[in-house]
C-alpha cells in the first residue's frame, strides 16, 4: 500500500503510472505491504488460477525472491501501474522487523507529480528469469 499520497495517470514509460501528489523526500518509505490490504498467494495457488487471471498477476504482483510467495495489490489500487524504470526512484528494501515482504523506499528527494517508478530485477524472481537484460 502506497504511505504518500498518489494518483494514477498517463504515463510515457507505459500507458498509465504512478504520480505522487506531494514531495517525498529521499529515505521515506512510499509502498509497504500491509496485511489485510496486500495480497500473497503460494505457488501453488498461483498455478492452480486461470490463465487469465495468472496473466493479470504478471503485470501488477511479483513472485517475491524472499518468501517465494506470489505478492500482489487489491483491484482498483494504484500499486497496480507502479512502472519499471532502470533509472528508478524507489528503491527496494528488505527488513523483516519492518515488513514481511520487501518495501520501497525514495532513493532520491521525488518531486511532487513525478512518476514512481521500479526497478523489477531487485525484487521480482520473475522479471530476473525471463527479463535479464531488461531496460526501458
Amino acid at each position: 500500500m502506497y504511505k504518500v499520497l498518489v494518483e494514477v495517470a498517463a504515463s510515457d514509460i507505459d500507458g498509465k503510472g504512478v504520480f505522487t501528489k506531494e514531495l517525498v523526500s529521499k529515505g521515506t518509505i512510499a509502498w509497504i505491504f500491509t496485511e489485510g490490504h496486500d495480497i500473497r498467494i503460494t505457488r501453488e495457488a498461483h498455478d492452480a488460477l486461470d490463465q487469465a487471471y495468472k496473466d493479470k498477476l504478471g503485470r501488477i504482483g511479483y513472485l517475491s525472491p524472499w518468501t517465494g510467495l506470489w505478492v500482489y495489490p487489491p483491484d482498483d489500487d494504484p500499486a497496480q501501474y507502479t512502472n519499471h524504470s532502470d533509472d528508478n526512484n524507489l528503491s527496494v528494501v528488505f527488513d523483516e522487523a519492518i515488513s514481511p515482504e520487501p518495501y520501497f523506499v525514495a532513493n532520491r528527494d521525488i518531486a511532487k507529480g513525478e512518476e514512481l517508478t521500479n526497478n523489477y530485477h531487485e525484487f521480482d524472481t520473475i522479471t530476473r528469469e525471463t527479463k535479464p537484460t531488461w531496460a526501458t
